[in-house]
């Protein structure tokens, strides 16, 4: 059995304690999770992002702020971008969350540079487009 090949771009999530206080970022994220399924759809680029949310709750928050990368898979040639949320979400939490993947879109490619890995980011950045 083979596994599924990675997404240009996904969407995941750590919470850290779901409470009354996140709700609004755990909806919204629901929400960008579907809309990125399916905008990228006949969408490529040579690396592929998941863009992981990680949201303060009553048992843990980030330890970090802002936007990082974290693993990447050669074999998949799949990063992982994370991005820490402040605890209180603005009054349009998804735009907030679109503006964050377009920030971790910029990080990967800051890292892909580095490293040398070829990414397309027009095509990580249409997926974000409204159609």
């Amino acid at each position: 059995m083979t596994a599924e090949p990675a997404h240009v771009l996904s969407i995941g999530s750590m919470v850290g304690g779901a409470t009354p206080q996140n709700k609004a970022w755990r909806d919204a994220l629901s929400e960008l999770t579907a809309l990125v399924r399916a905008a990228r759809a006949g969408v490529d680029s040579p690396l592929h992002l998941n863009v992981v949310f990680h949201v303060p709750g009553n048992l843990l928050k980030p330890d970090f702020s802002g936007v990082r990368t974290g693993r990447f898979s050669r074999k998949n040639a799949l990063l992982m971008v994370q991005v820490a949320l402040p605890s209180e979400a603005p009054n349009d939490p998804l735009a907030y969350l679109r503006a964050a993947v377009l920030e971790a879109i910029a990080e990967a490619a800051r890292w892909a540079d580095k490293k040398r890995v070829p990414i397309d980011v027009e095509q990580l950045e249409s997926i974000l487009s409204p159609a």
